[in-house]
């Protein structure tokens, strides 16, 4: 995001998952150290805590998560505003509405998640008690309506008919904004042969056109989980192969390479490769697109494999946003 084109920023609205790995209070720090360096000026990062136990006090402070990590962007001037969920407990909510109002961005509620999807009636029932608990308008709220994994096209058939249902019930109230996010990326791609990219089908784009050719209450904004899996990351050996997720119309190009050369040279390969396709839209494309051409060049380092995922989502970001802009379209 600190890379990316005005355009991309204005036209995205990034959810944040703080990941689970060293315990909560080397999570937060590390996320707002990690996240807080050259984020955009006037940009409102929605940070997501909800992987972390959230209830447990930040050491040394009375502070949970959520305000913890509202205070420290605020000290730090990155605008911000946090995700909640209807039936997390009283005192996350509380955390929320002191969150909301230090920054005074409001908040994002996320209906749906791994073990389940969206439903109306639970959402009738708990979503009008958890904005009085956090003392927030309905116009102060950006819905994220979350029907995680879309991997296949029976996938995509389950899950038009909960969007719509959920678009119906969100048609009663005026929220700020209405989003319906999926994701159909793999969990892994060490499974995917080597040597030239293999395609794989985007079906949370397909979902998105699905649920607009039903004919659905209410037109909600596209969103989908880049070039990752829904899921939280998964252990992967360490030093994976060379590889870049490159997104291009309704498929995302899949490269792997064998490391032929030393290190991870072989990655300068791959972007060999994506220069030479017709998927190549030039270096002035993104941030990513001019790394990939500086690979081709053997300019510089590889990079590694965290590099290589930021080029791709980079890359992707990009993608969505002009696709939307002049097709409407993800």
């Amino acid at each position: 995001m600190r890379n990316a084109a005005s355009s991309v920023v204005a036209g995205t609205r990034v959810i944040f998952e703080v990941v689970p790995t060293h315990g909560e209070d080397r999570d937060v720090s590390d996320f707002v150290n990690g996240v807080a360096p050259g984020w955009p000026l006037g940009a409102v990062l929605t940070v997501d805590t909800g992987y972390l136990d959230q209830t447990l006090p930040i050491h040394g402070t009375a502070d949970r998560a959520v305000l913890w990590t509202a205070r420290h962007l605020s000290v730090r001037n990155v605008a911000a505003k946090p995700v909640m969920r209807m039936d997390d407990p009283f005192v996350v909510l509380s955390e929320v509405a002191a969150a909301a109002v230090i920054h005074g961005h409001g908040a994002c509620l996320r209906l749906g998640s791994e073990e389940s999807d969206p439903d109306p009636d639970d959402a009738t029932v708990l979503v009008p008690d958890a904005l009085e608990d956090v003392g927030l308008g309905v116009d102060e709220i950006d819905l994220v309506i979350d029907l995680w994994s879309v991997a296949s096209p029976r996938e995509v058939h389950r899950a038009v008919p909960v969007a719509i249902r959920m678009l119906a019930w969100a048609a009663q109230l005026p929220w700020r904004t209405v989003s319906v996010v999926s994701g159909a990326f793999p969990a892994s791609i060490s499974n995917l042969p080597t040597g030239a990219p293999t395609p794989i089908q985007r079906h949370d784009a397909d979902l998105y056109d699905a649920i607009l050719a039903a004919g659905p209450s209410i037109v909600p904004d596209y969103g989908d989980f880049a070039v990752a899996h829904p899921g939280m990351p998964i252990s992967v050996p360490r030093g994976p192969l060379p590889n870049l997720r490159y997104t291009s119309g309704r498929q995302w190009q899949v490269d792997r390479e064998q490391r032929l050369l030393p290190g991870n040279q072989s990655f300068f390969t791959i972007c060999q490769r994506v220069m030479a396709s017709p998927h190549w839209p030039g270096p002035t494309y993104s941030w990513g697109d001019q790394e990939i051409h500086r690979c081709s060049n053997s300019t510089g380092g590889a990079g590694t494999a965290t590099e290589w995922r930021a080029y791709g989502t980079s890359h992707h970001l990009a993608h969505v946003v002009d696709r939307l802009a002049t097709q409407g379209a993800p």
